[in-house]
């Protein structure tokens, strides 16, 4: 009785918090000032922004573009938190969900090139009080698959934490033991082990980034947000943007997560997560812009900080598939070579699309659980003249 209580209550929660954003958004919908250009093309496509938040029931989104190989426009539409009317604006953090991954990947090439790690070591020789069990023993498990997604690992996601309870440590998440169907353990909710022979195919993992997490913070001897903000997102101007779970408490400009079931999966303003290496990134599209904006000038032979010509070149490189490089999914080949990813959390949703070679990308964040960029991201092709109106920017 009490579950279905709980049920009940949480399907209530769920109602009103949609009521709650289609009411809000059938008003004016508020935009924030605009960093960098603002002109007829910009008007057009907040425009789009506006129906697309309205026809979705989007709360907030943030966008960022990259044109001719600088950040030339970002800006903020909606809410970042409807029931309190605060506005999102550019420096509104999101929860970047799996785009966690690229940026993980790119912190791990800056400490192979130190001479830190080993891409093609076992990675059990950097972990001091714990170790990945295998059954395939002469076949082992090495940061460039699990930085691949190639190592055979599950689970393929996780879940998040309430906002308010206490995190398990990234030892009790490695150590934890799932005894329940197989189709469910290896999806969200199960062990982290090698389900499958190492090197034997694609398997999206983000468990495999948990033992990454591991073996940064064992071979620096530092927690994972600490490194990375060092290595990455400091030296490249990322303020916005850090690990940390959960937010510091002195943040405010943090959007409120919004979707359809996350009223009954866990209470609050949004989940967090131990693991933070595949999922715990908070950020802002103008932040990820800074960072897209660092590969693709110093995959042209300029470095930008920490990131060389030389990690540039590994990171956009097929490494076992024409789709992947390091940690981030590559399409298209010649001068309309890109590179893209997503993630997802309960209540946000992000994308960023990138050339290789031309200067160009967009970013994407949201606080609504809804993979609906696509009228956004041709409005963006279409203004700024990247491709002929009958085509997107790049695959998603």
């Amino acid at each position: 009785m009490r579950n279905c209580l709980a049920i009940f209550l949480g399907t209530l929660v769920v109602l009103n918090s949609g009521c709650q954003v289609s009411q809000a958004l059938k008003r004016s919908i508020p935009v924030s000032s605009a960093v960098g250009i603002e002109d007829e093309r910009t008007q057009r496509i907040g425009q789009v922004i506006r129906d697309t938040m309205r026809k979705e029931n989007i709360a907030g989104i943030s966008v960022a573009v990259i044109d001719h190989g600088e950040i030339v426009w970002a800006q903020g539409f909606g809410y970042r938190d409807i029931a309190m009317r605060l506005p999102a604006d550019t420096d509104t953090q999101f929860q970047a969900g799996s785009i966690s991954k690229p940026v993980t990947a790119l912190g791990v090439l800056v400490l192979k090139e130190s001479g830190q790690l080993n891409l093609d070591k076992d990675v059990n020789g950097y972990f001091k009080d714990w170790h990945l069990d295998s059954r395939w023993p002469d076949k082992p498990v090495t940061l460039r698959l699990l930085l691949c997604h190639r190592a055979g690992m599950v689970p393929h996601g996780c879940l998040g934490y309430e906002e308010s309870r206490e995190l398990p440590s990234l030892l009790e998440v490695l150590n934890s033991r799932h005894d329940i169907a197989d189709w469910l353990t290896d999806n969200y909710f199960g062990t982290i082990k090698a389900a499958r022979p190492p090197g034997s195919g694609f398997d999206y993992s983000t468990g495999g980034y948990c033992v990454v997490q591991k073996a940064v913070e064992d071979v620096t001897g530092r927690p994972f947000e600490v490194v990375m903000d060092e290595l990455l997102l400091q030296p490249l101007g990322m303020s916005r943007s850090h690990f940390i779970q959960p937010p510091p408490p002195m943040e405010t400009n943090i959007a409120h997560g919004y979707c359809r079931w996350k009223g009954i999966l866990y209470h609050g303003r949004w989940d967090v997560f131990t693991q933070k290496a595949g999922t715990g990134l908070w950020s802002t599209p103008q932040d990820l812009a800074k960072l897209i904006v660092a590969v693709q000038k110093a995959r042209a032979g300029k470095r930008q900080g920490p990131i060389s010509p030389a990690i540039a070149e590994e990171f956009l490189t097929p490494q076992f598939d024409a789709y992947m490089g390091m940690g981030v999914f590559l399409d298209g080949e010649g001068a309309s070579r890109g590179f893209f990813h997503t993630g997802e959390t309960l209540g946000y949703f992000a994308s960023f699309g990138a050339g290789v070679n031309l200067g160009r990308a967009w970013v994407i964040m949201t606080n609504g659980k809804k993979d609906r960029f696509g009228p956004i991201t041709k409005a963006i092709a279409q203004e700024f003249r990247w491709l002929s109106p009958d085509k997107e920017i790049t695959k998603k």
